[in-house]
């Protein structure tokens, strides 16, 4: 083949695959219907129910005392993640939940919340016992004050006295 010959070539080639991209517009509709699907798919994922996601806390809680008390700031530092990541899906998954109509349990949970894990955040960051069980009690405290707001005043949260689960070592490790 010529020059000339691989130049049209390469120019109805190149012609074609513009033609086929699809205009701008059917890009955004395309967008939009994926984005619809995809909230669609949100919708019917499993998600537990709300009890279920408190006793999932309700182990973290209990897990961030035992390593708190036993001064392992790695794995407490983890549990409070694990806590913070837990409530910000039973908001994501509960906003309009009927227990505080009508208010909203997406207004009501961080506003209950946000201080409390800030001051475990803090003791956790200065390595304080001290600190740390006080901003502890006062997550407690949170907690229960929701669980109050919500009706469910049987609902008590407080220090636990033995594990839920004895499986996980939470005295840190010694360094060698």
């Amino acid at each position: 083949m010529g020059k000339m010959h691989l130049w049209i070539v390469a120019g109805l080639a190149v012609t074609e695959l513009v033609s086929a991209a699809p205009p701008a517009s059917d890009a955004s509709a395309q967008i939009a219907a994926l984005k619809n699907e995809i909230a669609e798919l949100k919708k019917s994922a499993y998600h537990p129910e709300l009890g279920e996601q408190m006793l999932t806390i309700q182990i973290r809680h209990a897990r961030l005392w035992f390593a708190g008390e036993a001064q392992n700031w790695t794995l407490t530092a983890f549990e409070l993640q694990e806590i913070k990541e837990a409530f910000e899906a039973v908001v994501e998954q509960n906003p309009e939940h009927a227990i505080f109509q009508p208010q909203r349990l997406a207004d009501i949970l961080p506003a209950m919340t946000k201080a409390p894990i800030a001051a475990l955040r803090d003791a956790i960051d200065h390595g304080s016992k001290v600190e740390f069980e006080k901003a502890y009690d006062g997550l407690s405290t949170a907690c229960t004050g929701c669980h109050r707001a919500a009706g469910n005043d049987f609902l008590v949260i407080q220090r636990p006295t033995a594990p839920i689960l004895d499986n996980l070592r939470t005295a840190p490790e010694k360094k060698r």
